[in-house]
């Protein structure tokens, strides 16, 4: 009877042990999978490197200096149309 209950009792121990290590690989994955998407995100934001099949990408703050100076080239060129046009009022 003891040696039943010792092998019950070893049963119980291996199948907690493997679901314990099935429950923290579930986690690890869902963890790797956040750090990958956070990962995205930074590369969005800071730009990428240009690497051997893949050229470079300018980070968010490089495009915002580039819309601005966009925008600056759009307000001059407003403003001379403005200046051409005789006022209506």
């Amino acid at each position: 009877m003891g040696a039943i209950d010792s092998a019950v009792a070893w049963s119980v121990a291996i199948v907690a042990l493997a679901g314990l290590c099935a429950l923290l690989w579930r986690v690890l994955r869902a963890v790797l999978r956040i750090a990958d998407r956070v990962d995205q995100a930074w590369e969005d934001w800071a730009g990428a490197e240009a690497r051997p099949g893949v050229p470079e990408r300018p980070g968010v703050m490089t495009r915002l200096g580039q819309h601005d100076g966009q925008l600056e080239d759009h307000e001059k060129r407003i403003t001379r149309v403005e200046t051409r046009l005789p006022d209506s009022a």
